[in-house]
Order: C-alpha cells, then sequence, then structure tokens
C-alpha cells in the first residue's frame, strides 16, 4: 500500500508538471525565449565590463609603477648640500657638483740683509696675506665633464682669475683639457700651494716673499718674469699659466694604476697672463711620468699619507716656445733700441724623481733653459737649476721637519755684457756701481710642520740662508764679497 501511495504520488507530481507545460501557450514560450537571450546578453555585458575593469586595474598598477620611477628619477635629481672637503651643492646622482673651497694663508717674515749689496741697507720685516683664494670645481652636466675655477684675491694683487679649465674625462687614458691652467711642466710649481711641506716652494720656482726684494741690488726672482724688451725669463724655472688645450692621460700597465701618466699641449706663451698672443707662433710642452708602485698624486709634497707602500716618481718634461720681438738690449748699458722684428726662441727639460714612505718624502728635480735670439749679432742665453727637499713626520701626519737645498744659475757662463744685454743686469756691492756679476743663488732650509687638521689648518716655522755668489766686473777694484741673507718665515694655512 505504501508502494502503491507513492507510486500514485511521483505520477501525480510528473503529471502535474508535464501537462501545463504541454498546454502552455506559445506567447509564454516566446517570452521565455527572450528573458533568456537578455539574460545572455546581460552576461556578455557583465563580462565586457570584468574584462574592462581588469584592464583598467593593469593599466592603473602601470601608471604607478611608472610614477613611482618618476618619483624616485627625481628623487635622485633633487639637489643636496653639505660639507666634504668644501661646501657642495650637487644631485643625487652626482650628475652635478658644485664645490666651494677657501684657502687662506697669513705670514710673518723677517729678512737681514747682507749690507755689502747698496740697495739692501734696510732689513724687511712684514706680516701679509700670502694667499687668499676662492676655488670652485665639480662636474655638469656629468661626470664626464669637470671643471676648475681658481681665483686670487690677496691684497698684493688685483682680483686676478689664475685658473679657469675645463677636462673631459671620459676615458682616463685620453683626457683633452680647455682654458687657462698652470702649463704641465716640471715638478714643484705643479705641485700645490695647499700641499706643500714648506712654508714655500724654493727659490728653483723663484717663489719668495711678496715685496722682499731678494736678493735685491738687480732683477728680482719672483715666479715667472721675463725682461720686458728681450722676454728673457730672469725669474723660476717653471713655465707659470697660459691659456690653451691639452691632452692627458693615465695609463695602466704591469699591474699598476696609473703607472705610465702623459700630458702634451699647446699654449698661448710663457707667463701670458689674459693677454692675446703676440703673434702667430705658440708654446708646445709635453711631459711624461713613470711610475713603478703606481700613480701618486704630483700636487702633493711630502708623505702626509704615511704611505705604507713606497711611492715613486720619475718625471720629464720638455717644452719650445717662440715670439716675435723688434727691440734688443746694448751689451755696453743694457738700454733698449728698436731693430728689425726677429724671432726669439726658448726651449727647455726638467727632470724630476720623488718617493715617498712612511712619512719620509724626498724631492729631486733639475731644470735647463736656453734662449736664442734668431737674428744677425743675436745672443744665446742658457741658465739651469736644480734642488732638493725632503721631510719626515717624526709624528706620523702630525709634527714633520723639513729640510732642502736649491741652486740656480740665472746666467751661465754670466759676464758685464751678458747681464746687460739679456736685462738680469749688474749689482751694486760695497760702495761701488754696477761692479758686481751675479754667478748663482743658494737656499739652505731647514723648518719645521705642524698638521692640526692635515692640510686643512696647519702652522709652518722655517729658518734659511740665503747665498748669492758674485764675480767682479773686470778693471774694477772694489773688494768682492758674496752675499749672506737670514731669514726666518712663520705661516699659518685654512683650508675649508
Amino acid at each position: 500500500m505504501r508502494k502503491l501511495s507513492l507510486f500514485l504520488v511521483v505520477v501525480f507530481a510528473i503529471t502535474s508538471w508535464v501537462l501545463p507545460a504541454k498546454a502552455a501557450d506559445p506567447g509564454q514560450i516566446e517570452q521565455l525565449k527572450k528573458q533568456m537571450e537578455q539574460l545572455i546578453e546581460e552576461q556578455t555585458i557583465l563580462k565586457k565590463k570584468i574584462e574592462e575593469l581588469e584592464k583598467t586595474q593593469v593599466e592603473t598598477r602601470t601608471r604607478t609603477v611608472e610614477a613611482e620611477k618618476k618619483v624616485a628619477e627625481a628623487e635622485k635629481k633633487g639637489l643636496q648640500a653639505g660639507y666634504n672637503k668644501g661646501f657642495y651643492i650637487k644631485t643625487k646622482d652626482d650628475n652635478f657638483l658644485l664645490k666651494t673651497n677657501v684657502f687662506v694663508q697669513f705670514r710673518y717674515t723677517y729678512l737681514d740683509f747682507d749690507k755689502i749689496v747698496d740697495a739692501n741697507s734696510e732689513n724687511w720685516s712684514n706680516f701679509f696675506m700670502r694667499r687668499a683664494r676662492v676655488i670652485f670645481s665639480g662636474n655638469a652636466p656629468n661626470q664626464d665633464w669637470t671643471y676648475f675655477i681658481h681665483i686670487q684675491l690677496e691684497p698684493t694683487s688685483a682680483v686676478n682669475l689664475h685658473d679657469a679649465y675645463v677636462t673631459w674625462k671620459k676615458y682616463p687614458y685620453a683626457q683633452i683639457q680647455f682654458g687657462r691652467s698652470k702649463l704641465p711642466y716640471g715638478l714643484h710649481f705643479w705641485q700645490s700651494a695647499i700641499y706643500l711641506n714648506g712654508v714655500e716652494r724654493s727659490i728653483f720656482s723663484g717663489e719668495t716673499d711678496v715685496n722682499s726684494k731678494w736678493p735685491g741690488g738687480n732683477a728680482n726672482f719672483p715666479v715667472s718674469t721675463e725682461d720686458s724688451v728681450t722676454k728673457f725669463p730672469v725669474g723660476g724655472f717653471n713655465l707659470f699659466r697660459s691659456q690653451g688645450v691639452q691632452m692627458q692621460g693615465d695609463v695602466n700597465l704591469f699591474d699598476r694604476e696609473g703607472f705610465l701618466q702623459y700630458w702634451g699641449g699647446v699654449y698661448n706663451g710663457r707667463d701670458s697672463k689674459g693677454l692675446a698672443n703676440l703673434d702667430s707662433k705658440m708654446l708646445w710642452v709635453g711631459r711624461i711620468s713613470v711610475n713603478p708602485f703606481g700613480k701618486y698624486n704630483l700636487l702633493q709634497e711630502g708623505d702626509i699619507d704615511y704611505s705604507v707602500t713606497p711611492k715613486v716618481c720619475f718625471l720629464g718634461s720638455v717644452y719650445h716656445d717662440t715670439d716675435r720681438l723688434n727691440q734688443i738690449r746694448s751689451s755696453t748699458d743694457g738700454t733698449a733700441k728698436s731693430v728689425p722684428s726677429y724671432d726669439v726662441t726658448g726651449t727647455g727639460y726638467d727632470l724630476a724623481a720623488l718617493l715617498r714612505y712612511r712619512g719620509f718624502s724626498l724631492d729631486a728635480e733639475y731644470g735647463y733653459d736656453r734662449f736664442e735670439q734668431e737674428r744677425s749679432g743675436g745672443n744665446t742665453w742658457d741658465r739651469f737649476a736644480y734642488r732638493f727637499d725632503a721631510g719626515y713626520f717624526v709624528v706620523p701626519k702630525k709634527f714633520e721637519v723639513v729640510a732642502r737645498y736649491a741652486y740656480v744659475v740665472r746666467m751661465d757662463d754670466n759676464n758685464v755684457a751678458k747681464s746687460l744685454a739679456s736685462g738680469l743686469g749688474l749689482v751694486s756691492i760695497n760702495g761701488g756701481k754696477n761692479n758686481a756679476i751675479e754667478k748663482n743663488l743658494q737656499e739652505f732650509t731647514v723648518g719645521l710642520n705642524y698638521y692640526l687638521y692635515g692640510n686643512n689648518i696647519k702652522f709652518f716655522v722655517d729658518y734659511s740662508l740665503l747665498r748669492r755668489e758674485f764675480s767682479p766686473v773686470p778693471g774694477l777694484t772694489v773688494p768682492r764679497d758674496d752675499q749672506h741673507d737670514n731669514r726666518i718665515r712663520s705661516m699659518a694655512q685654512f683650508y675649508f
């Protein structure tokens, strides 16, 4: 009975579902179809919207990533300012850098002149600003292009643009420099005044105290000076500064960085200051350095770094310079007179070597110049000099003792005619007049340096015996003595 009842219920349910469907109105079926089509269409639209939403989300994520990259790049290009061996402004990617340094040297000098020289009757005592400089350096628009601008401000001179050059450094072995700079010749003058281990460079480079007029009695011995008529150099053994172009490079050899360095350039002339070249002739200069233990900073004198491995350098330089002149000096009285235009040629070479090791430093240098007047009856003058500078840190990086010897011959085989014709001049001694001929100049110096904060703040004191030897003018009977001057100096240096 239960089975029958269950069967009847199932049959009734099926009949109730099938029969109404068969009896349904065709209009209702059509309506159902339309509803299904509408549902399918809505599903398709919804699917497209989902796809569009997903696409929008992808694009949004992409834009977000790009925005984050732009923000990161902007942050890299943002300016930073601070102090690191100078006051600087730079971008975070270091493509732009402007560094500013201030350099001041305050010096006292007492010079006890030998009274045998008639012009040296008064001793000399003086406080003065030996150097007051502002230096701008850095790179722009990227690190391949660097610049250096050096402005002289000390009251002994007018405001002067000492250096202003740009260097392309993309390839360390082939760098190009344009502008005004020290000429790449020799060692001593090339060594920066900031990094010297003495009160001043030796008489080899011609640098003595400003306005001291040492050695007195005839042509002073400054850094770089030429006679106004003959252009004969009566100053130090350096080419000073000029405008021009040079190529330089560091070459790695034998597993040594900078084993070989070279410089070669063409410039307006010797000590040309800011003036235009006088003619079509130029000065050509070349220098090469061999560094057996690797590259060494040639700008620095002494071994404040306390090198734990030896630093050795062998340096050779040459130059050739030609100018066009139209005056000469008389070999009898030194007066100037006009002559037909002629060329004057200057040539020279310089050899130097240095050693740095565990606080000990030694520099040796020799220089030679020849000066030729290329005209009928013209003169040829030679000069040479050498020096030795030594130092040792008795307390590493703090206390340094230094000593030097320098020997300069401004006119080889000097005589009356050469002294007058070149512009060097004669010397009046022992009450006579133009009765002595300069043979040589010598410097003996000892000193002590204290480095409070490295080269940034340091103090110097030194003593020098300055000597000049004479030979007598033939025919004059005034007694001949050599000149001996005593000099004491002290100096404070600040470099920030």
